[in-house]
């Protein structure tokens, strides 16, 4: 995922990468990191029609944009996906991890 959701945001002038991995429980896994210092990001995820299930998001903090480093959050905000879909708001200068459970 990392390849064609990072190509297709930095095509439209978004300075955002993002990854994604199957974790060994079976939960699918989402980090998305906004790299612009000014302007926020919003992104609607599509894991498939067919797919449902809880979304836990964290937030991922660093000292600055250029740090190797970040730390997640420890409050988490739950949601749920609609139709396979889920819309998420990233902050400037953040990331966001996702998890569907």
């Amino acid at each position: 995922m990392k390849t064609e959701f990072s190509t297709k945001l930095q095509a439209v002038g978004v300075n955002a990468t993002a990854y994604a991995a199957k974790l060994p429980g079976g939960q699918t896994s989402v980090i998305i990191l906004n790299k612009d210092a000014v302007t926020e990001l919003e992104v609607e995820l599509d894991f498939g029609r067919g797919m449902g299930g809880v979304v836990e998001t964290e937030t991922l903090r660093a000292p600055a944009l250029e740090s190797r480093e970040a730390h997640i959050t420890t409050s988490m905000k739950i949601g749920s996906l609609k139709r396979g879909k889920c819309s998420v708001i990233i902050s400037r200068a953040t990331g966001l991890r996702l998890t569907v459970i």
